[in-house]
């Protein structure tokens, strides 16, 4: 993940006020047409164009631009007619923007983007990497890939899936599951962005990962490791027989009308669990929509309501602010339980269920990390939840 704590500086903002059209589906849908056509562009997308050379661990993080134009899902509105308060808002978003590296700022309230900026050159089109926020999505895929019936369980062992990697292991290590991989809790040695670089140099990503000592019971002690997410990963792909590109694309991404611009992918093309993943702020936005509305898009049941209930159940209190579920942060903010997607260098989709709210943040990290992530807390504190009214508005 990367993690750095972060900064400020100043800009105005930049876009009209737009709308989503419920694409949530739970008011005013975007045309038939529209959906269908946005939903079999992200199916087909070919995962081998778009995927990264399998070289190193982490890649430089370029910016990329979405071909497709989805001004034909959003119209106007104001923040005041979903009960938001404009001159906060404005205020609150003039002073994220001044951290030179912010790319986006989206706000959602009711099914409705009443707030859309974009900073220092960025725009809706602009596709760059959300790093660690993608071991949200890759929580989403696992959960989909057991309603479906490819995975039994998330109780499953990780050797049931990928024995080739468990011939000499000792017993304890066979005992890592699935669900330990989600919850940084696999007991493997990492070191967060220092063990990276040591699995990049063999040629085998899985097998480091897997070959890694066991320091501690499967289940019982956090560690956050993107390693861990790989291993998930490449238990999707076995299991479904799929890269876990596609897999997205099918039975996420393409109903939603999202294409991922760019994928990473290890030496044995195992697609990146957790990093290295390119959207736009507006698919982010998607996301979160689709969480904040318990796993429904359209009125279909994308992601399985249990992968929504445990991404705001806590299985680690990090430190006194954090605390970690399965791919998924959590947070208390102004006494209100909220739950995030976090990457590397400023990447966010809040999901703030009593409020009705999403909230989509992202830096631009083609700086080799030297941007300062921004804290969101003092904007969600201080300019965003003090003007909710209306439905949602409640603790």
């Amino acid at each position: 993940m990367r993690r750095r704590r972060r900064g400020a500086r100043r800009i105005a903002w930049a876009v009209p006020m737009l709308s989503l059209l419920a694409l949530a589906g739970c008011a005013e849908a975007p045309s038939s047409k529209s959906t269908a056509t946005a939903a079999a562009t992200a199916a087909a997308v070919d995962c081998g164009r778009i995927a990264g050379n399998g070289r190193t661990f982490y890649e430089s993080s370029p910016t990329y631009t979405d071909p497709r134009d989805d001004g034909e899902d959003w119209s106007s509105t104001a923040p005041e007619a979903q009960g938001l308060d404009s001159t906060k808002l404005r205020r609150g978003l003039a002073k994220l923007g001044s951290n030179a590296s912010l790319s986006s700022a989206l706000v959602i309230r009711h099914d409705r983007l009443v707030a859309e900026r974009y900073f220092h050159g960025s725009g809706a089109q602009r596709s760059n990497n959300v790093h660690s926020a993608s071991k949200s999505v890759l929580q989403a895929l696992v959960h989909i890939a057991v309603a479906k019936g490819d995975i039994g369980s998330l109780d499953d062992p990780v050797a049931d899936y990928l024995p080739e990697y468990f011939g000499n292991a000792t017993p304890d290590k066979k005992k890592i599951t699935i669900r330990h991989m989600l919850t940084m809790r696999s007991g493997l040695d990492w070191t967060e962005d220092s063990t990276e670089s040591q699995v990049e140099k063999t040629p085998n990503w899985i097998r480091a990962i897997l070959g890694r000592d066991l320091v501690s019971d499967p289940g019982t002690t956090y560690n956050y490791s993107s390693g861990n997410t790989h291993i998930a990963s490449a238990v999707l792909q076995k299991a479904t027989r799929m890269s876990t590109c596609q897999f997205a694309h099918q039975y996420l991404f393409g109903p939603m009308g999202i294409t991922a611009e760019h994928w990473g992918r290890d030496p044995q093309g195992v697609f990146s669990g957790g990093y290295n993943v390119y959207l736009t702020p507006r698919e982010m936005a998607k996301f979160g929509l689709l969480y904040l509305h318990d796993g429904k898009w359209g009125g279909r049941q994308l992601v399985p309501r249990g992968a929504v209930r445990a991404a705001q159940t806590r299985t680690t209190q990090v430190d006194d602010v954090f605390a970690y579920s399965e791919g998924w942060w959590l947070q208390t903010i102004s006494e209100r339980s909220m739950y995030f997607a976090w990457g590397f260098g400023g990447q966010f989709i809040y999901v703030i269920p009593s409020a009705d709210i999403v909230l989509v943040i992202s830096e631009n990290t083609s700086n080799n990390g030297a941007n300062e992530e921004i804290d969101p807390t003092e904007f969600i504190r201080d300019h965003l939840l003090p003007g909710t009214t209306g439905p949602g508005s409640g603790p």
